[in-house]
């Protein structure tokens, strides 16, 4: 077991606490003395012999995963609790921490057998609502626009989904939101004093005051896509259409499959689609209109 004196850096996310060699933009910080993962310096493989699974940057097994981004920083991630860092060339804390709170993470997640989706979260109007959705599909924005709202921030990008409970709820993450220029544009919000997660990627950490850490039993989960229609399409998904939905945006579910963690997640993901119900919000193409999406939330979380 890894030294935790020699972790300079405690942080809290997704339920868990993590010791650090090296800081993590976005994570919480925490002052607990246990930790659950560790996350350190050192030399990281060219390969996994073992790999089942691989993709251009990435290999897989059950209990490893290696990820290789150019002119950032080598991964490996291994027994869900040690993300191990290769540090590349000038790259910035910020494009490495990008990877480790992104994709490695993620990975780990499915290691420690739990359900990330790729959704954000926020607890509005008492409810807790998830929106999940492909890179790009607004969940980070209408998130934001929710907490300006009122809403509280339960988790952005990556949401775990808990099943410790009488109902699934979803693990409070950390109160940093990763957001687009235009996004930031479109909510008037400054991008002064930002910081970037990536240089040449014009996207943003924006912190969030408002963070809930209780675990709120998920009222529904929204997915959001868009269409090159006018409309805004608002459909209820019934039996194993939620599943499959729930599959898709399951958070990097091309890491696991050979490696023999598919039959967790096809349990989690259908315990999860029984109980929870699943809405399609189909917005228009090209068009964000986060007040017509805030007044359908509002109105609808009303009559119930």
């Amino acid at each position: 077991m890894p030294d935790p004196n020699t972790y300079p850096y405690h942080y809290r996310a997704y339920s868990l606490n993590i010791f650090s060699e090296i800081e993590i933009t976005g994570f919480d910080l925490s002052d607990s003395g246990q930790a659950d993962v560790f996350i350190c310096l050192g030399y990281v493989p060219d390969s996994l012999p073992e790999s089942v699974n691989q993709g251009v940057l990435y290999q897989s097994t059950a209990t490893e995963f290696l990820l290789r981004i150019d002119r950032v920083a080598n991964y490996h991630v291994r027994n869900g609790n040690e993300i191990v860092v290769q540090k590349l060339g000038n790259a910035s804390t910020a494009e490495v921490s990008a990877f480790i709170n992104g994709s490695a993470f993620g990975a780990l997640l499915h290691q420690r057998h739990m359900l990330p989706i790729h959704a954000s979260t926020v607890l509005y109007m008492g409810r807790c609502l998830v929106f999940a959705g492909v890179s790009g599909s607004g969940k980070s924005t209408l998130a934001a626009s929710l907490i300006r709202d009122g809403a509280m921030l339960v988790a952005d990008d990556i949401s775990v989904i808990d099943f410790s409970g009488d109902k699934p709820a979803v693990r409070p993450a950390f109160p940093m939101i990763k957001i687009w220029e235009d996004s930031l544009k479109h909510l008037e919000i400054p991008l002064e004093g930002l910081e970037p997660v990536r240089g040449e990627i014009r996207k943003f950490y924006l912190p969030v005051p408002r963070f809930d850490r209780s675990f709120t039993p998920i009222h529904r989960i929204y997915v959001i896509a868009t269409h090159n229609r006018d409309d805004l399409e608002i459909k209820d998904l019934q039996g194993v259409d939620k599943f499959r939905v729930l599959k898709k945006h399951t958070y990097f579910f091309r890491g696991i499959p050979k490696t023999g963690l598919e039959e967790n997640h096809f349990l989690l993901a259908n315990q999860l689609a029984g109980s929870v119900p699943v809405t399609m919000l189909t917005r228009p193409n090209g068009e964000f209109n986060t007040d017509r999406l805030l007044r359908y939330l509002a109105e609808t979380l009303a009559k119930k």
